[in-house]
């Protein structure tokens, strides 16, 4: 009598986890190798997988012989590994893919407090991350890709205000839809040129996060250190659009005068007006620039007032941000050319 075949270990997948590392937990959870595991979704001959470096993509068929063998359905598969969607309906000769991983994802460490709650865990968990970084609000830790040197997380246990900046984003999001990542984008481009230029904050409320952090004036603490002042100038920057999008000037100023309210109110908003005065509305000034309202005074006064909730309503994607990039870089989403690290050229 022919021996019955062992059925396989199921495993749960982390949400947000990358198809790479999950399969390499199902191989081990198994005592398999990985190339066993991508043979049976239907895959050729496979070598070693460093999910940090590689990435598996699967076609639709390879996703469903894979779900088979977890004791999971396609549907929960796709909703936890998100590069699942990157291989589907490549046809049957393409079903299983091992490749580099694409520059527009990151590879993340997810929140060790978070992942403490799992009991399968036979090997590290890799997140494959649309962003460079991320927040765990219930935690307080600030998530990065380590590839470019420093930590992979970060304690937020001093910076409460981080956390609270993350919620503020995260409701910007919901409320202004996707466009919401090109104005967040923006407002950190504008806190780095005020970061290098050692303006607004940078020997204040700035220099005070990198105490705490104990990094001192390290690039890769930049986006972590500005975060808070980046999400107030992006919620700033969202009502400016707002009123664009309906044909309207902020503040009802007069034309020519638009820019210098706008950069008023985003002084006040941040606390720091003497500062502004003294060379923080330059970064500001151009990025005003490059979203200036290109109809003409009489035809946008024509057009019909905007409806009473017109404030809270999603915005579309309007010039000079037509394509938005959905994952990758935020400095690629972004309007405004200079790098961090990079010397700034704003227009006087």
């Amino acid at each position: 009598m022919q021996e019955a075949r062992a059925q396989p270990v199921g495993l749960h997948p982390v949400a947000g986890e990358s198809t790479g590392s999950f399969v390499r937990r199902l191989a081990l959870v198994n005592d398999l190798s990985v190339a066993s595991v991508l043979r049976e979704a239907g895959g050729g001959r496979v070598g070693e997988l460093d999910p940090r470096v590689q990435e598996v993509f699967l076609g639709d068929e390879a996703i469903e012989r894979l779900a088979i063998m977890t004791w999971r359905t396609p549907a929960q598969l796709r909703r936890n590994l998100p590069t699942l969607a990157e291989g589907a309906g490549r046809g049957r000769h393409r079903a299983v893919r091992v490749e580099p991983w694409p520059s527009q994802w990151a590879v993340l460490e997810p929140c060790t407090a978070c992942l403490a709650r799992c009991t399968d865990l036979v090997a590290p968990v890799w997140w494959a991350s649309g962003e460079c970084w991320q927040v765990c609000v219930r935690h307080g830790r600030w998530l990065r890709d380590a590839s470019a040197g420093g930590p992979a997380q970060v304690s937020l246990a001093g910076l409460p205000e981080v956390v609270r900046a993350h919620r503020r984003w995260l409701r910007l999001r919901q409320q202004v839809g996707p466009y919401a990542r090109a104005l967040l984008a923006d407002g950190l481009q504008v806190a780095f040129c005020w970061w290098q230029g050692r303006l607004m904050g940078a020997e204040g409320v700035w220099a005070c996060r990198e105490a705490v952090l104990g990094t001192g004036r390290q690039l890769w603490s930049v986006p972590l250190v500005v975060y808070p002042e980046a999400v107030r100038v992006a919620e700033a920057m969202a009502v400016f659009e707002r009123q664009r999008c309906w044909g309207r000037e902020f503040d009802n100023g007069a034309r020519g005068w638009v820019s210098r309210h706008w950069i008023t109110f985003v002084g006040e908003r941040l606390g720091m007006h003497g500062l502004m005065e003294q060379g923080g509305y330059r970064a500001l000034r151009e990025w005003t620039l490059q979203h200036r309202a290109s109809a003409p005074v009489a035809r946008r006064l024509a057009l019909p007032a905007p409806p009473p909730d017109y404030l809270s309503q999603p915005l579309p994607l309007l010039d000079p941000h037509r394509v938005l990039p959905e994952r990758g870089r935020l400095e690629d989403a972004s309007c405004l050319d200079w790098r961090l690290g990079q010397p700034v050229s704003v227009v006087d």
